[in-house]
């Protein structure tokens, strides 16, 4: 039955279409919504420039009430009205970050630290972290590099996978694949150049790269650039699919590349683990940090298309390591162990 007063609400910022693919267990705005919900909890979703109506969301629970962004100062009184309220907010934007102003039980979701090298910003991101009541972080790394801001702080809750793409099937095809948006930030030009030197070494391999080209440098799309660069046969735009459509292009690729210049925790390469694929990752926080030894890692096209050859070369070595990360991923990022992490994190005084 639920009580009065007792409720719960995720401040959550630019939902998007790709969310209403996700499986049940990783829908990461849904989730913390039906720990609560499990919870006996009143819950609101407060949706900030929201692309989408989230009601559509296939995993969306029912009696959820969604409330949409209209403009500062109403959110503002919004947050008062409710500062006796658990609050869950998420993004390293102004707009979620000021949730620390009501200066009750408010919860911050850290996806990541873009701005570690940038001395202002850090500054400004460590004064809104030390009022939250806990800081949400995926890793014991991430720990370890802003542990110092406010002691008891932090709590470690990564998110949760589901197994819908485990693949125990060693049958693969000669392509590899990469999966998100195509923006600056996802650092493209590096696919370019990799391409390029695989070309001139006469490596007949594909890449396929799902969901949408959002680059745009110059007036150019990255499908501009592959063009310019006769690229075409070798790099092939996929935009959206269906979760089942994914699956079968994963199941039979034989690599995953990343070439982000920062990601918090990146469930694409979960997946595509879990999918029996090797790991060639851009060398940044989030990865070395969960995956270690049983992945390749790279800050440049040059170290990037050297690992390419090196698992082609001996990719029947590298089996165990394929293994030992769908083992880790089941256990560790575990659906049920997740939803009690952020029960205890939420509930536990």
């Amino acid at each position: 039955m639920y009580m009065k007063n007792k409720k719960f609400i995720s401040i959550i910022w630019w939902y998007h279409k790709q969310i209403f693919n996700f499986e049940n267990e990783q829908n990461y705005h849904i989730f913390p919504i039906e720990v609560m919900k499990e919870e006996w909890y009143d819950c609101e979703i407060f949706a900030i420039d929201s692309k989408v109506k989230i009601e559509d969301d296939p995993n969306f629970i029912k009696w959820t009430k969604v409330i949409y962004y209209k403009n500062f100062l109403w959110y503002l009184i919004y947050l008062f009205k409710n500062r006796k309220n658990i609050i869950y907010s998420n993004s390293l934007t102004i707009k979620t970050l000021v949730v620390w102003l009501i200066w009750k039980k408010t919860f911050f979701y850290s996806h990541s630290f873009p701005f570690w090298n940038n001395f202002i910003k850090k500054i400004i991101i460590q004064f809104f972290y030390k009022f939250f009541t806990k800081i949400r972080i995926n890793n014991l790394d991430e720990f370890k590099k802003i542990e110092k801001i406010k002691k008891g702080l932090w709590y470690i809750c990564p998110l949760s996978i589901s197994n819908y793409f485990l693949n125990k099937n060693f049958e693969k095809e000669n392509y590899w694949t990469w999966i998100w948006n195509l923006t600056d930030i996802k650092n493209p030009e590096m696919l370019l150049k990799l391409w390029k030197k695989l070309k001139e070494n006469n490596i007949n391999y594909k890449i396929k790269i799902i969901w949408e080209d959002r680059y745009n440098k110059n007036w150019k799309s990255f499908k501009n650039l592959v063009l310019e660069n006769k690229l075409e046969n070798y790099i092939e735009l996929l935009w959206y699919l269906k979760p089942k459509e994914i699956k079968n292009i994963l199941n039979k690729s034989l690599i995953y590349l990343n070439t982000s210049l920062w990601e918090w925790q990146c469930l694409a390469v979960y997946e595509w683990a879990l999918a029996w694929n090797y790991l060639c990752l851009q060398n940044i926080l989030s990865f070395p940090s969960v995956f270690w030894k049983n992945a390749f890692y790279h800050n440049s096209s040059e170290e990037l298309f050297e690992n390419i050859i090196y698992i082609i070369e001996n990719k029947d070595k590298f089996k165990d390591k394929i293994i030992q990360n769908q083992n880790m991923i089941l256990e560790k990022y575990n659906y049920e162990k997740q939803k009690e992490c952020l029960r205890k994190m939420f509930l536990e005084n």
